[in-house]
């Protein structure tokens, strides 16, 4: 009687082996390939989120100035019309004087200057903020195409603010900026 050999007898007795764990192992490899390639996405996307964030802080002192004078002009509109005032100006009054900046913004000939703190890169910026409100001149617009201001319920009148930033940041690199606005309600 013959015993009939099985399949991994005869391996084993030839040497040849079977390639049954191949699978299982190439499985394994791909999914940690994978799992490592969601992972990098993930901290890509992490990272440039941040990074994109502190991108929107100041690079140098000309950026920083030219930010201030964006955010003082965005004061004097906001003090006009009676909305919350910008969290980067203080409420104190203006250095070395009694009043605040909102009144400085409302009279005539009359010079506010503040301190800011702005965020950088790394480092922080200093701003001395100075605005002056200098004079009001009426608007044109007296065509019939062009109906004065006030009918559409604007103001009719131009007022002209000189606003002088002066920043300083890291290695007390400085930029100054002197500018003359026009608001006009």
């Amino acid at each position: 009687m013959e015993i009939k050999s099985t399949a991994f007898q005869q391996q084993k007795r030839t040497g040849v082996r079977t390639e049954r764990g191949v699978a299982l192992v190439t499985a394994l490899i791909v999914t940690l390939v994978v799992f490592l390639l969601i992972m990098s996405t993930l901290y890509v996307i992490t990272t440039s989120t941040s990074m994109s964030g502190a991108g929107k802080r100041y690079a140098t002192a000309a950026d920083a100035g030219d930010g201030v004078v964006e955010l003082t002009k965005e004061l004097i509109t906001v003090i006009w019309r009676d909305d919350d005032r910008p969290p980067a100006f203080p409420t104190e009054p203006c250095d070395g004087e009694t009043y605040d900046v909102a009144y400085a913004v409302a009279t005539l000939n009359t010079k506010c200057t503040q301190t800011l703190t702005l965020p950088g890169i790394g480092t922080s910026y200093t701003a001395t903020v100075t605005i002056e409100y200098l004079y009001a001149v009426g608007q044109a617009g007296s065509r019939i195409e062009f109906p004065p201001r006030y009918v559409a319920g604007m103001s009719g009148v131009g007022l002209y603010y000189r606003i002088i930033t002066i920043v300083t940041g890291p290695n007390n690199t400085t930029a100054e900026n002197s500018v003359l606005y026009r608001f006009t309600g």
